[in-house]
């Protein structure tokens, strides 16, 4: 194994990572390691590749039905959004 001296660790960070080292029963010096191991073997994620998982998964959840009352309350809750103007105010009807 190598040894690599890290300097310069923002002390929040260190107390982050000391409390993360506690909660996994690992010492300070495990906890590093172990979290750069981890990001060393994540794979590169290609975009395309995950638009396309997240299309395919979109597809498989079906349609969302809702009754009158929760697309009633979901107007409401758009319509009272901050810096949302209600179409009925401006006069915007949705047409051209």
């Amino acid at each position: 194994m190598a040894d690599v001296a890290i300097r310069g660790i923002p002390g929040e960070v260190h107390l982050e990572l000391k409390a993360a080292a506690e909660r996994n029963h690992r010492s300070l010096n495990g906890e590093i390691v172990a979290r750069l191991a981890a990001s060393v073997r994540m794979a590169p994620v290609d975009a395309i590749t995950l638009l396309e998982r997240i299309q395919r998964r979109h597809r498989t959840l079906g349609p969302i039905e809702l009754g009158e009352a929760a697309l009633r309350d979901l107007r409401e809750e758009g319509r009272s959004a901050p810096g949302r103007k209600d179409a009925r105010r401006t006069g915007w009807t949705g047409g051209e």
